[in-house]
């Protein structure tokens, strides 16, 4: 029987995973290297809640700012990047650096055991999540599955012909906000598990194997959540084996995955 710790290892991978189809959707957008400007975007909302916790209301939980804060980024990124791509670069760089002053700053003013919780984002071991954490992760990334699910259509529409579907009379821009508000959800999930430093990792590599490795849409939201899921089992078996931290597991074990994908593309 798994330990207690374990379990909710087990759990987050698994609600991890279901983050993986709306990343796939990112990449067939062409906007999948975002996704880490946006995760970052959590260290500035997880500074800026543990502050408001501090100061306000204590009862706030630090994790719903994160989510608000990364939402506003994606969404500030998405209607910049309407004006071309160099005005895209320079928002996501001004972003990018905003966010981590604000990280800078709160932190050197936050007394130590409230500096801890806004490291977590940093650098995160998944083993150590509460039971608290786990609910905030089950209600945001169904969440974010949901809206995937629901909004798969209009979203697949604006990815291939953006241009067609607006002339058809779909709202392309609502629903172009909605997909990284969506997005940054699944970001805000996957940097509670493991950090920022190692959540470029799960954002990025199990879409960019499932291109690799499926020849259909459908194929690749199946690969990119069997890939996460795969990643956290053996990434887990391989902290306990070799007593390395479970979240760095987790991310090599993804780096394995998708090195394995991408040489086996390249033999046919």
């Amino acid at each position: 029987m798994l330990d207690p710790f374990t379990l909710r290892a087990f759990i987050s991978v698994f609600f991890m995973s279901l983050s993986a189809p709306i990343m796939v959707i990112m990449l067939l957008r062409g906007a999948l290297y975002i996704t880490p400007e946006i995760s970052h975007a959590a260290l500035g909302g997880a500074a800026l809640g543990v502050l408001l916790q501090t100061l306000f209301i204590t009862l706030i939980d630090p994790f719903i700012i994160v989510i608000l804060f990364c939402a506003g980024v994606a969404i500030l990124t998405a209607y910049v990047g309407r004006s071309g791509l160099q005005s895209l670069s320079m928002m996501m760089s001004a972003l990018l650096a905003v966010s981590v002053t604000i990280y800078a700053l709160i932190r050197s003013w936050l007394p130590k055991e409230k500096r801890i919780i806004v490291d977590g984002y940093l650098i995160s071991d998944i083993l150590l999540l509460s039971d608290i954490d786990i609910i905030n992760l089950a209600v945001t990334s169904i969440i974010s599955f949901l809206i995937t699910l629901v909004f798969y259509k209009e979203f697949i529409y604006i990815c291939f012909d953006a241009d067609t579907a607006e002339a058809l009379g779909l709202r392309v821009k609502l629903y172009d906000a909605l997909l990284f508000a969506t997005t940054s959800i699944a970001a805000a999930v996957i940097v509670k598990a493991v950090g920022v430093l190692l959540s470029v990792a799960l954002l990025i590599l199990p879409a960019a194997a499932s291109r690799i490795l499926a020849r259909n849409i459908n194929r690749m939201f199946a690969a990119s959540l069997m890939l996460v899921l795969l990643s956290g089992a053996i990434g887990i078996a391989l902290s306990y084996q070799f007593n390395i931290p479970t979240s760095g597991a987790i991310a090599f074990t993804s780096t394995i995955i998708f090195a394995l994908a991408y040489l086996t593309k390249l033999k046919k």
